[in-house]
């Protein structure tokens, strides 16, 4: 008898355990249908909840679709889920109906609306979800308000009700995509009249988030080839522009979407240079923006023609939506473009990616975001393929950073400021500001040259963009050349002819000084820097540093040499007596009066530049920063997760 109680207590908690994970694990029952509330004996959470329900459009026409996408903003994964649509507040009763469900999904029908129609999701099992897509058909009879409610569950006793949508306004004066079918039309030779269909899912308001569940990338790496505008962007789905290639037996089957407004396009080199290379642009319509067309056209370096015959591509589907160009295309097997055969079955290109903002009349305007392939490949080797190597493009602006805002800086200020400092103490034979001085020049020199050499080994061409940097930067290293050769070449400082060198001197290292700012200035404008804009600010920031310091040091010197009752000359261009020359005087054989402050304003400068240029260094290697920040941030929170979860 002693054993019934334990016995009816197991089988009672064995019950409740079945009944938790029944209550959830296949989906929810009709009896939820009215409230949306799983039959948990936990209370909902009151607090914000992580998830959200995004539709596809802000109006619908009656009978016609949109596309629903529940999702996490901060990637927090869920068990179960019930999703209606509603007419607003104060409804119970389902409207519409949905048309496709994803996996681990199913249909729930609940009273409202037509009888027997699939008008509620649930989940269909407890495997644990990151977002779900569904679509959804408004009601033939029905104009008004739509809202559309979920209950999302993470577990038996954690899960959040009435997790709302923004409204949606069914109306019939909504323009209905869904099977609208656009011929092209076009005073240009068309590829093919084919229709315009919808494109790959893109969620408004969150486009980074969206692209994570956008079905153009499903299928990369496995199924097809696919290449985006960054490192890591196909993986991680948020790439600004991206290309796919799709091999069956002879058919290359080729897709392609942007979230810049203008074009985007795909090209073919032999070379990794893309020096010459065949492309296949998208591009809106001027007419009908919301058309997309793909062209044909070369690229000899910078410059882009669209070729005369249109031949050798079919246009499969295209759409322009939500600032987004989409297109798919087949491209023959071999085509030739301007004299030259590509041929895809046996031959190994390097592809180039690129989108822009501007499209000219017969032609393309320079790209907003480019990107090469690092090695020739085959299109049928299905991969994901690697951008090529930006490692001289991020040499040269780091070099140019170092050399203009580092060390020309400063060896500028030693020069202006420090030669009655250390005085009696010689580095080398000469004196510690001109040693100093000379090293620091050197260094600039050096960096600057390296620098140059890099972006041409790069570049192998004379840049076309439409900004001044290129050259604006030849200037600057013509000057950085000339000035260390004019300096070995100086008069002896009893020389009639040694004012004058001094002059130029000082007026070429200044012009190069600026001249060097001014380019890396214009160097944030540049789309193959992928700098962001708000590096300027920190330029700003060290102009007005830099300037501080010498008003600073200027007033130091006045007052110097007024307590030294000499007269004011705080850039002398003839030394009476050289700073490298045996002393003359008792006054040489000791600092300057306020030599202390000096110091300190000297140590106050290296410290402020040496974090200035670290930064700068840092921004320019790891350009695009703020994506790269990104995955870094969401590396460490799935290490924080892992860690957690064990």
């Amino acid at each position: 008898m002693s054993s019934l109680p334990i016995m009816y207590t197991v089988t009672f908690m064995m019950l409740a355990l079945l009944h938790g994970a029944t209550s959830y694990s296949s989906g929810g029952p009709e009896s939820t249908c009215s409230s949306l509330v799983p039959g948990h004996k936990a209370t909902a959470q009151t607090s914000a909840p992580p998830f959200e329900v995004i539709p596809s459009k802000q109006t619908v026409a009656p009978g016609a679709r949109i596309t629903l996408m529940i999702r996490s903003p901060i990637g927090a994964q869920f068990k179960g889920l019930m999703l209606q649509a509603r007419n607003g507040e104060g409804s119970d009763s389902a409207l519409g109906h949905f048309t496709s469900f994803p996996t681990d999904t199913k249909a729930v029908k609940c009273p409202g609306g037509n009888l027997n129609a699939p008008n509620t999701a649930t989940h269909e099992n407890a495997n644990l979800k990151t977002s779900l897509q569904f679509e959804w058909e408004a009601p033939d009879y029905y104009e008004g308000p739509i809202v559309f409610y979920a209950t999302i569950v993470q577990n038996y006793s954690t899960f959040w009700t009435s997790v709302k949508s923004d409204i949606v306004q069914v109306t019939k004066h909504a323009a209905d995509n869904s099977s609208q079918s656009t011929g092209i039309s076009t005073t240009r030779k068309p590829i093919l009249t084919t229709t315009v269909t919808n494109p790959p899912y893109v969620a408004p308001g969150d486009r980074r988030a969206s692209i994570s569940v956008d079905t153009f990338y499903n299928g990369c790496g496995t199924e097809k080839t696919c290449f985006g505008d960054k490192e890591g962007c196909v993986e991680s789905r948020d790439c600004n522009a991206v290309v796919s290639c799709l091999v069956k037996a002879e058919v290359y089957e080729f897709e392609m979407k942007t979230n810049k407004p203008g074009y985007v396009a795909v090209g073919l080199s032999r070379d990794a240079k893309m020096m010459r290379y065949s492309v296949v642009e998208c591009v809106r319509s001027p007419s009908n923006p919301t058309n997309v067309q793909p062209f044909m056209s070369w690229n000899t370096g910078y410059k882009n023609k669209r070729s005369l015959v249109q031949d050798g591509i079919t246009l499969k589907n295209s759409s322009y939506v939500n600032g987004v160009i989409y297109c798919k295309f087949v491209r023959d097997p071999v085509t030739t473009v301007e004299g030259e055969t590509f041929d895809l079955i046996n031959d190994k290109y390097h592809l180039l990616i690129a989108a822009g903002a501007n499209v000219g009349d017969n032609n393309l305007n320079y790209h907003d975001v480019r990107e090469a392939s690092q090695e020739k490949r085959s299109l049928a080797d299905v991969g994901i393929i690697a951008g090529a190597s930006e490692l001289f493009v991020k040499l040269h602006g780091a070099f140019m950073i170092a050399a203009w805002i580092g060390t020309a800086g400063v060896g500028i200020l030693l020069a202006r400021y420090y030669k009655q400092t250390w005085v009696g103490s010689q580095l080398c034979g000469k004196d510690q500001w001109f040693a100093w001085h000379r090293m620091f020049m050197l260094l600039t020199w050096a960096l600057t040259i390296a620098a140059f050499v890099l972006i041409f080994l790069e570049l192998q061409a004379w840049s076309e963009a439409d900004n001044p940097h290129a050259i604006l930067g030849c200037v600057t290293t013509g000057l950085a050349f000339l000035q260390p050769i004019g300096a070995a070449l100086r008069p002896h400082p009893d020389s009639r002819r040694r004012p004058i060198f001094n002059w130029l001197h000082w007026l070429v290292g200044n012009i190069a000084h600026i001249l060097g700012i001014v380019t890396i200035f214009f160097a944030t404008k540049l789309n193959r820097a992928k700098l962001p804009e708000w590096m300027d600010w920190i330029l700003v920031a060290y102009v007005a540093f830099h300037v501080a310091v010498h008003l600073i040091l200027s007033i130091a010197s006045i007052a110097s040499e007024k307590n030294n009752g000499k007269r004011v000359n705080t850039f002398p261009m003839k030394e009476m007596t050289s700073s490298r020359s045996p002393l003359h005087s008792a006054e040489r054989k000791q600092d300057a009066p306020h030599s202390c402050f000096r110091k300190f304003m000297l140590a106050l400068y290296l410290i402020i530049i040496i974090l200035l240029v670290a930064a700068l260094i840092i921004i320019a290697v790891f350009a695009p920063i703020e994506d790269n920040f990104a995955k870094f941030q969401n590396m460490i929170m799935q290490n924080q997760n892992s860690t957690g979860s064990k």
